[in-house]
């Protein structure tokens, strides 16, 4: 009886591919999303953002409860990024991984 020997072929999974392509896109929708929010948020003016008027005497409870507001919509846009980020990542993973699946053929 002669050894058997091994081959190595090469399968591409299609499904896998676009999975993979639609995650990465929903990473990187999720980044866009991020820079136009953070874009919106810092394109208004200090004064306005915190609640201080010129002419009026300052609020303190409403000056700290805004600035309350901003550290807490920035570390919000931080998170945001940083799941877009490990998203897009994973998508890209998948992609690569489906790819090239290589499967062993025994011959006889």
């Amino acid at each position: 009886m002669p050894p058997s020997t091994t081959q190595s072929h090469v399968h591409r999974d299609f499904f896998g591919s676009f999975v993979g392509i639609l995650v990465f896109l929903g990473g990187i929708a999720l980044l866009l999303e991020v820079f136009k929010l953070a874009y919106e948020m810092f394109s208004v003016p200090a004064g306005t953002a915190i609640g201080v008027h010129s002419g009026q005497k300052l609020d303190l409870t409403t000056a700290g409860t805004s600035v309350t507001s901003i550290i807490l919509r920035i570390l919000l846009l931080m998170i945001m990024g940083l799941l877009g980020s490990w998203i897009a990542n994973r998508g890209i993973s998948m992609y690569t991984h489906s790819r090239g699946i290589r499967i062993k053929v025994e011959e006889p």
